[in-house]
């Protein structure tokens, strides 16, 4: 080595290199200009020789070897701006590489402010990997958050997962790593190899990964997804009565399916059956162990052996483009507790709290503004780049509730002794104030099965700020009744009419959810315990009293169903859509009970009503015809709709009459009417006005 050269080398630097501890390598490699001309160092394991090509000149300048291990020098005598790029023979074979220190990516001041703030609200337009271009070059930007770790490299088959060739730099001194690297094109799989304090290395899932790896594999993709063009569409008005198509993740399960076909037979679907929106699964990359059990590996990305963001993004426009509006599903609840992921990112607990982990599944600790600010990221991510006009909200009770899926002793009581998640609530409230700013005429849903009074209550009034609250619970009950054996319904006769005694304490959808009923009536049929023909009439049953309970409604029937079933679901959402009876689905004045006590004959009977105009609704849950009266308002009743009639696929045929209450006390009422009900059917009559004899 010439001792001109050897002057300019220093050592401890060059051994933070080579052992992969430099948190500001561009500091080292790359061009320095000196006197005497200009130092390039660089570090190429593995390399035979390595050759500075002057792009200028077309001159050549063979680096030295100051390290064994492939530490490169030379001193360039040109003066001034230098442009080289590198000239790699290992093995025989000779690579052109770029220089990628010259290229150091910035993270400037405000955004360092609004990222301790946890106030950065769209952090994947700068976290995570970017295909770009800089300084007229194109190449990929990679950019991370690790404040606890010594160093941060970027890994991938284009530096043979090597961390030691691609340290990133500490971009500033809260833990902003970041590198471009030329050349490096979309489609190229990658990690992050994180250094932590103690020497140990990982190797980590970028958090922002827009894309996943199909296969076993999980490493992320360098992609454009972020970058592609939203569809032209504009948002309008959720109005208060509408019927949401709940559709499931085997929708998507033929990853090779065209996008076209999916949206043909989710719209024919929808338009069969008259709903107004459709609502997304979770599509991200999750690990499933049971409806319940929930762990998402990839927030940002959606499931390549489901379907793509792009693709995604082109089945909502065609949805929009068909008049349907598009509510999609996230879960910030918590995430799989495994090495290659969120936990432990940078060796400190930067994502999860300080409890003890149980299983392999970690909660979030919302105290903390960088995870909030990550979480809300990803909820405006979906929202702005799929257009989205609601977004469900899962994972609500963990959020919610510090004792929720744990026993005593595995859960620390909050500041007051009790078992509310102070901040797992502020963190809602944040989530939907911003959303709610951000996106005025978006709906926000929480899915939740606990019983509350403040999820849909508005922020400016104490509550957490949801438009609407996915009601999980009163299927559960509703179904759990009618799996019963009809000769075990009446003694559980309370399953049926608990409900109407919390129902207006949120604004509720009524949900019968894919995950866990399937996608036909056929499955929901499956549960009954019945001969095929009753179980059937069992789902007309439980279906037409889901519409004529206060809630909106959504079901998941895209399927094949039963025939003529399809044009019960379209019946009843026109029904439910149109009469002015259902306006008051919030309100104690739009629902009244008739009779909730006859359980030995399983029928129950309530009015829905909005200012003069009425609707009664019986329903017989018995296997047997029932004469059934009631005390009612004096006037004539017109019978309009059962759910058992020929047409919809029963062998009830309306009478077409009006029938006339009677003065027969009943019901504490002075007039009275009779009428006889089908076996598992719902009835509903009209109130018709009296007409005066002229």
């Amino acid at each position: 080595m010439e001792n001109k050269l050897y002057k300019l080398m220093n050592w401890p630097e060059i051994e933070s290199i080579v052992y992969s501890e430099c948190s500001n390598p561009e500091t080292i490699l790359g061009c320095h200009q000196v006197p005497g001309g200009n130092l390039v160092q660089a570090f190429f394991p593995g390399a035979d020789e390595v050759i500075i090509h002057d792009l200028k000149t077309d001159k050549e300048y063979k680096a030295e070897c100051v390290d064994e291990e492939g530490f490169y020098a030379a001193l360039i005598p040109v003066k001034g701006v230098f442009n080289y790029d590198y000239h790699i023979n290992s093995g025989g074979k000779v690579k052109v590489c770029p220089e990628v220190y010259k290229y150091v990516p910035e993270f400037w001041g405000d955004l360092s402010e609004k990222l301790d703030a946890g106030i950065l609200y769209d952090a994947y337009r700068y976290f995570g990997a970017h295909f770009c271009e800089r300084k007229g070059v194109l190449g990929t930007e990679f950019m991370t958050y690790a404040p606890g770790a010594e160093r941060v490299s970027v890994v991938g088959d284009f530096n043979n997962w090597d961390g030691r060739v691609h340290q990133m730099s500490r971009i500033d001194d809260r833990g902003v790593f970041g590198i471009f690297i030329p050349g490096l094109s979309k489609g190229t799989l990658y990690k992050f190899e994180v250094k932590l304090l103690s020497g140990l290395t990982f190797l980590k899932r970028d958090p922002y990964a827009v894309c996943i790896e199909k296969g076993d594999g999980d490493a992320c993709v360098v992609s454009s997804e972020n970058k592609t063009d939203k569809h032209a569409y504009k948002r309008t008005n959720t109005g208060d009565r509408f019927s949401v198509l709940s559709v499931g993740r085997d929708v998507f399960a033929d990853s090779g399916r065209p996008v076209s076909e999916i949206a043909d037979d989710l719209i024919s679907s929808a338009k069969e059956k008259s709903f107004d929106m459709i609502l997304f699964p979770d599509l991200t990359k999750c690990d499933f162990k049971n409806v319940t059990d929930h762990g998402t590996v990839s927030f940002f990305a959606t499931n390549p052996e489901l379907i793509s963001l792009s693709e995604l993004k082109e089945l909502t426009d065609i949805l929009h483009k068909n008049s349907f509006k598009v509510i999609g599903t996230v879960n910030p609840s918590r995430f799989i507790a495994d090495n290659g992921g969120l936990r432990g990112y940078d060796g400190t607990r930067l994502f999860e709290g300080n409890e003890k982990e149980i299983g392999d599944r970690l909660n979030f600790d919302f105290s903390k503004p960088y995870v909030r600010n990550y979480l809300i990221s990803v909820c405006d991510y979906y929202v702005n780049e799929l257009s989205l006009d609601g977004l469900t909200v899962g994972g609500m009770d963990r959020i919610l509730y510090l004792d929720y899926g744990k026993f005593d002793g595995e859960w620390i009581p909050n500041i007051y002794g009790g078992n509310e998640n102070l901040n797992g609530i502020e963190f809602i409230k944040h989530l939907n104030s911003i959303l709610h700013k951000r996106y005025p005429k978006i709906i926000t849903i929480a899915k939740d099965s606990f019983v509350s009074n403040t999820l849909t209550l508005p922020l400016d009034e104490g509550g957490l700020g949801f438009d609407y609250k996915l009601h999980t619970q009163f299927d559960r009950d509703l179904v759990k009744y009618m799996e019963r054996d009809v000769r075990n319904r009446s003694y559980n006769h309370f399953e049926l009419t608990y409900s109407p005694v919390y129902i207006y304490c949120e604004r509720f959808i009524l949900s019968l959810l894919n995950d866990n009923y399937g996608e036909t009536a056929f499955d929901l049929a499956g549960r009954f315990p019945f001969n095929e023909t009753d179980r059937l009439k069992n789902v007309r049953l439980l279906t037409a009293y889901m519409y004529m309970h206060p809630g909106r409604k959504c079901l998941p029937f895209y399927g094949d169903n039963p025939d003529k079933f399809d044009l019960l679901v379209s019946w009843l959402n026109d029904f439910y859509r149109e009469s002015a009876e259902f306006l008051d689905d919030d309100s104690e004045n739009g629902f009244e009970w008739i009779n909730a006590i006859d359980s030995e004959e399983s029928v129950v009977a309530f009015i829905r009503k909005h200012e003069k105009e009425k609707l009664l609704v019986i329903a017989n849950f018995s296997d047997k015809p029932v004469n059934f009266r009631m005390g009612l308002e004096a006037g004539a009743y017109k019978e309009i709709f059962a759910s058992e009639q020929i047409k919809f696929g029963g062998e009830y045929k309306l009478s077409g009459r009006s029938k006339q209450t009677s003065k027969v006390r009943c019901d504490g009422k002075e007039d009275s009417l009779a009428v006889k009900l089908a076996p598992f059917c719902l009835h509903v009559y009209e109130k018709i006005p009296c007409q005066t004899k002229q």
